[in-house]
């Protein structure tokens, strides 16, 4: 029996090893996308893709959640519906009834001012009788 939990452990820490080692290397083409002259939506698309599979490889086996595989998967769908309705969502918002204006459209004229009227109701002596 020592064997057989011997060999299980060799294949363990072999598995182990390999996702370290696929860490490793993602880490160096993290690094060397970096580097290319991608455009930006391009770069973060790319850079997500990366990370997601990292952060995947990094669930399933050190946190030992490849084993949880009905969970995974429907935590996963969860997440992704989520994903793409607070993505798409602001693309559905009706934008021509919100008025957006400058905050200088709201500004007291330059020639207020100067006569002596600073908007404040107090006629430029700025609160000193």
């Amino acid at each position: 029996m020592s064997e057989h939990s011997a060999e299980e452990v060799k294949k363990h820490v072999r598995v182990y090893v390999a996702v370290f080692a696929a860490l490793a290397v993602l880490t160096v083409v993290t690094v060397a996308v970096s580097y290319l002259e991608l455009p930006t939506s391009t770069a973060i698309a790319l850079a997500l893709l990366i990370a997601t599979v990292k952060g995947s490889l990094v669930a399933l086996y050190f946190m030992h959640l490849i084993s949880e595989q009905k969970a995974i998967v429907w935590l996963l769908g969860l997440t992704a519906s989520f994903f793409l309705v607070c993505m798409y969502m602001p693309g559905k918002w009706d934008t021509d009834t919100i008025e957006v204006g400058s905050v200088w459209d709201n500004a007291v004229p330059a020639a207020h001012v100067e006569a002596g009227h600073d908007g404040d109701g107090d006629h430029g002596d700025n609160g000193h009788r």
